[in-house]
């Protein structure tokens, strides 16, 4: 039984018709802004926000302070006054005081602020209502130069590249395991990519709490997180054979994109802390990054130990850059121009990137490990895998 082909109707009048629902929907859309509340006033009347502006960034300069703010509401608002440490003080704008909604300026206010010493802020709207910020210790911001850019670069090496390198080294042992122990590693590194998920999914809802509402941030997790899934899933398909689940240097190659999205959000969070003040990043800190990245390493030493040839020094130096030298460009982002919705966009990359992740490990060990996914090999490795993050995410606490 053969099926008729469709035939294209003929001419392109068809290809029209495809708008009439979309300019359809823009006229209701219209409609409703211009008449809507007519329909919404039967529901009640709410009351209007709060006229309170948004406070994103606190700077401190030498004999300055600068507050960066956003209009958060739908109306314009006026900024009115600024007070520090509830005195009233002299300020200047860069641009209009009046601020249209989700539009942002910075306001200078000349000051001759105490090191280390707290200082509240507050900004008032031309309605009366002020919006304040604690900041626990007045600390300058650096700014650009050859010793901070070397000092972000440093620490983004040691927290990204070096613990992935040092975990690589487990992939001569790996290629020598039996493959119940190989698959128990495999379960292990699907273990540690939920884990990373799941922290990387709570750092962008924690970031996402901070966004002004008018921004969607709730929409912004969803996008970067479906983004980033997709985008593996396709090169995923593009590097394996039809219907096949992912293996030896592809599967690493995706574990180390993931890893990647994580410690690039991560380099992100270190360098907005220092740039802000807020983290004295001591010796026992790296060392804790350090100790929790490790297990990173091993993460893509054990797909890539399924590879029948060894693998080149090139390739192992790729991965290495892969996962680990995203820390470096997120700590130089975080630390001269901190953007807090971008840190929204990629620690939610980060989670889709790493579920995508553990999707193909899955199906590597649901057609390749000795007694599938219900194996005590694989059950107790992805155990094993969230443990060892836990436990060694808490000296980097």
């Amino acid at each position: 039984m053969t099926t008729a082909a469709r035939t294209e109707p003929r001419g392109g009048g068809w290809r029209l018709w495809a708008f009439v629902p979309l300019l359809l929907l823009v006229a209701v859309v219209a409609l409703f802004a211009t008449t809507g509340s007519s329909v919404t006033d039967l529901l009640g009347r709410t009351p209007p926000a709060a006229d309170e502006f948004d406070i994103r960034r606190v700077e401190f300069e030498r004999g300055e302070i600068r507050i960066r703010v956003t209009n958060p509401q739908p109306e314009d608002l006026t900024i009115a006054a600024v007070t520090v440490d509830d005195a009233i003080v002299p300020f200047t704008v860069d641009g209009s005081d009046t601020l249209s909604r989700l539009r942002s300026a910075t306001i200078v206010v000349p000051y001759d602020w105490v090191e280390d010493e707290p200082i509240l802020v507050g900004v008032t709207s031309s309605t009366g209502i002020e919006t304040t910020e604690e900041i626990a210790a007045a600390v300058a911001t650096p700014g650009p130069s050859v010793s901070g850019f070397l000092g972000y670069a440093a620490i983004g090496a040691l927290v990204g590249i070096v613990p992935v390198a040092l975990g690589l080294l487990w992939l001569p042992s790996l290629r020598r395991a039996r493959p119940e122990w190989l698959a128990a590693f495999m379960a292990l590194t699907a273990g540690l990519l939920t884990f990373l998920a799941f922290d990387a999914l709570g750092e962008a809802f924690e970031l996402q709490a901070a966004l002004p509402s008018a921004l969607g941030g709730a929409g912004l997790v969803l996008l970067g997180l479906a983004l980033s899934y997709l985008t593996l899933t396709f090169i995923s398909r593009r590097f394996s054979s039809e219907g096949a689940a992912a293996t030896g240097l592809t599967l690493a190659l995706l574990v180390a994109i993931g890893i990647g999205l994580h410690n690039f959000g991560e380099g992100l969070a270190i360098g907005t802390s220092f740039a802000l003040g807020e983290l004295a990043l001591g010796t026992f800190l790296i060392v804790g990054f350090m100790i929790h990245n490790v297990t990173e390493g091993l993460g893509i030493a054990t797909p890539a130990a399924e590879e029948r040839r060894p693998v080149s020094w090139r390739w192992l130096v790729a991965l290495v850059l892969i996962a680990g030298a995203p820390t470096i460009a997120g700590a130089w982002l975080g630390g001269y121009a901190a953007n807090d919705w971008l840190g929204v966009l990629f620690f939610a990359a980060a989670a889709g990137a790493a579920f995508e992740v553990v999707v193909e490990v899955g199906r590597y060990l649901r057609d390749r490990a000795p007694g599938g996914l219900t194996s005590g090999w694989v059950l107790g490795g992805f155990l094993a895998g969230i443990a060892v993050m836990y436990a060694t995410g808490l000296l980097a606490a």
